[in-house]
């Protein structure tokens, strides 16, 4: 489904992100728009990702019809009084820039004593009072984060990392009984998933990791589909899934993306990608990656 797709833009505003396959983007505004015409109906931001919240500012004031807008909350401290005074001014920042409410925001690489920081949940509290935010959520790096984001009851939504390498994030939310919402980040693995040229040098791991996209490659082989296009169609398929962060600055790819979510995968397929993505990897989490 098109509408499950969420344009991510950390390499619209910072180019240098991730794997880059040479591509420069000339106009990002164009490009902006260029989504929301092909289907797109959010866009994910954040004030670490460049001048990105910016160029989505300018996109929307062209736009007829408002995507619906993730921006986040980074750099907090624990136990700190004056947090939700952080907070608000954080948000009312990215409002300026983008001209536009928010509609979901995240605390973004914050680890687990800040999502459970009473002077947080206060701030969560005074931005969803002053009606700046619609709904919260937070991006997820461990388990332990998952678990509390999912009982503490405070959160609407939790973005996890979820691709064909690694599932078992969403196994455990699939497996709990909440009302939360699901957004999945790092399908592609920051590039790596679709080309892995710098694996080598980038992570320990490495090995492992290219063993196992060599048994997919091979599966996609065999089932006569891209990499990319499994990648898109296996986690539209995931039925706790609500939201699925693609960044590219690739009309084509683009393109591909939003046409790889219709595409039906054979029970076969999926059952093999079912069997390699689930259990937990070290190399999947770009935390423990050594640049």
């Amino acid at each position: 489904m098109t509408n499950k797709l969420c344009l991510g833009t950390a390499k619209i505003g910072m180019p240098d992100y991730g794997y880059s396959d040479g591509n420069t983007l000339k106009d990002p505004t164009n490009f902006i728009l260029r989504s929301l015409d092909l289907g797109i109906r959010s866009i994910d931001t954040s004030p670490r990702y460049g001048n990105s919240e910016e160029l989505i500012g300018k996109a929307l004031k062209l736009c007829s019809k408002k995507p619906l807008i993730n921006t986040k909350i980074d750099n907090l401290t624990p136990n700190l009084s004056k947090t939700p005074e952080l907070m608000l001014n954080s948000i009312n920042d990215s409002i300026h820039k983008l001209g536009a409410s928010i509609d979901i925001c995240y605390l973004h690489q914050n680890e687990i004593d800040i999502i459970s920081d009473k002077y947080v949940h206060k701030g969560i509290e005074l931005l969803k009072n002053s009606n700046l935010i619609k709904e919260v959520g937070t991006s997820v790096y461990s388990k332990e984060e998952l678990m509390y984001t999912l009982d503490c009851g405070i959160f609407d939504w939790v973005q996890i990392p979820v691709n064909i390498l690694d599932t078992s994030f969403y196994h455990v939310v699939d497996k709990y009984d909440s009302q939360i919402k699901v957004s999945a980040r790092s399908i592609f693995l920051q590039g790596i998933i679709l080309n892995d040229q710098w694996v080598r040098t980038g992570i320990k791991e490495h090995n492992e990791l290219l063993n196992t996209l060599n048994m997919v490659r091979g599966l996609c082989s065999n089932f006569g589909i891209t990499i990319q296009q499994l990648s898109i169609a296996y986690l539209t398929s995931l039925d706790r899934i609500d939201q699925i962060i693609v960044g590219t600055i690739s009309n084509n790819k683009l393109r591909d993306n939003i046409s790889s979510t219709k595409i039906q995968l054979d029970e076969l397929l999926t059952f093999a990608i079912d069997d390699i993505s689930s259990t937990s990897k070290p190399w999947t989490n770009p935390r423990n990656w050594q640049r």
